[in-house]
């Protein structure tokens, strides 16, 4: 079973130091690609690849998403640069599935590379793209202190089909590591693989079915709660996390009830990159840890899963640090005490769940009882192994862990 960067103590305790707000004063930093949004987003992208000379494009797509592909290489064509599509990335990026795509663009030598899909998708091309440019790297050992070598050969672009997993906007690449039983997910993380370009139109999201609309908008709520939490969050992701909450908060539902609005469906992409950006800078925690192993190991939508972690964790949190406060004086939350005021905090996002129909249990995910006791302990032991782990403010012993799930799973809150 290979050992995962973050597998290792020592650099999960330099991870936590690092992460505390004092740290903040001695270095910090926060990165966004650059940015095309609107209906006419797709076509001033067109036009700035051409400023930056770019020759030759590989796109990353899967075939459920193929004709939005096929948008994107007549535009690109339109503007003089030659265009091939791979539609073949998988779901969940298994770690087998990432080297035959970095052949493909070995052989076609490409200058930029654009991902046209939702979070898989954009997770393939970003691991891909390290594995053309710097073919070499052990994708299970990349060091984030130590420089890959990426746009020697070519730049990243990414236009997501989903308003969700915010991968347009971070240097992540969640992949699935499927040479071991059961199956885990790990991040590929490096400060170069933040993509060079987003798009974001809102035709590309208009024919997301409800399910899909939920889990991703969820997603997205997860990254912005758990990110102002963290206290690896900073000034700048504080602001564009309760911004994205806010945003998640009140146009997912209507999102859901007029899925052929090009305004409102734009407003859901916006709160997902901007969510994707704050985590990416400010840390995630035990909401992903949670939920990255709820997918690998029962096959749940991980939106869907995200959703269902954010209140018990909100709760978890609590019980070390105080931040939910002003998070709840954010939105408006306020009670006679402390207590009070966690409380109303918690029943703001149960009510939430209620009015749009989302699962508030892993139970509600449709896992069964006897399969959830009977991997719980693996479960546990992957939730705190998780490269999230040491942004939360709470580190998790495998005990802790098992307790916390159960929670989720039973809906003791």
């Amino acid at each position: 079973m290979a050992e995962w960067p973050m597998d290792r103590p020592e650099l999960r305790t330099i991870i936590t130091t690092y992460s505390v707000p004092e740290s903040k004063l001695l270095l910090n930093s926060f990165i966004m690609p650059k940015t095309f949004y609107g209906l006419a987003g797709l076509q001033m992208f067109a036009g700035a690849m051409v400023q930056f000379g770019r020759r030759r494009a590989f796109i990353v797509t899967d075939k459920g998403v193929r004709a939005l592909a096929l948008t994107v290489q007549k535009m690109l064509k339109g503007v003089g640069i030659e265009v091939e599509i791979f539609d073949e990335a998988k779901p969940e990026v298994p770690l087998s599935s990432i080297k035959p795509a970095a052949e493909k663009m070995e052989a076609l030598q490409p200058d930029l590379i654009v991902a046209v899909g939702g979070g898989s998708v954009m997770d393939m091309a970003k691991a891909s793209w390290i594995l053309y440019e710097a073919p070499q790297t052990d994708l299970t050992n990349v060091d984030a202190m130590q420089p890959i070598g990426l746009r020697r050969k070519a730049f990243l672009a990414c236009i997501p089909t989903t308003a969700g997993t915010g991968s347009e906007a971070t240097n992540v690449a969640v992949i699935t590591d499927d040479t071991v039983e059961p199956h885990r997910k790990e991040g590929v993380v490096h400060p170069e693989l933040y993509p060079d370009f987003a798009v974001l139109d809102p035709r590309f999201v208009l024919k997301m079915p409800p399910n899909l609309t939920l889990g991703t908008g969820l997603d997205a709520l997860s990254h912005a709660v758990d990110c102002y939490l963290c206290r690896s969050s900073n000034e700048i992701s504080d602001a564009l996390a309760v911004r994205a909450t806010k945003l998640v908060f009140k146009y997912l539902p209507l999102a859901l009830k007029y899925p052929d609005n090009p305004q409102i469906r734009l407003k859901t992409q916006i709160a997902a990159m901007i969510a994707g950006s704050a985590f990416s800078n400010g840390g995630i925690g035990t909401t992903h840890a949670v939920a990255h192993n709820i997918g690998a190991l029962f096959e749940v939508h991980h939106g869907m899963a995200c959703g269902v972690t954010i209140p018990y964790v909100i709760k978890f949190y609590a019980e070390v640090d105080d931040k939910y406060l002003s998070f709840a004086e954010e939105l408006g939350v306020r009670g006679g005490s402390n207590e009070e005021t966690l409380k109303k905090l918690i029943d703001l996002f149960m009510d939430f769940y209620r009015k749009i129909g989302a699962p508030t249990t892993m139970r509600d995910l449709g896992i069964k009882e006897d399969d959830f006791k009977e991997k719980l302990d693996t479960f546990a032991q992957y939730v705190v192994k998780d490269p999230t782990g040491p942004f939360a403010p709470r580190q998790l012993t495998v005990e802790e862990a098992k307790e916390l799930l159960m929670d989720m799973y039973y809906g003791r809150l």
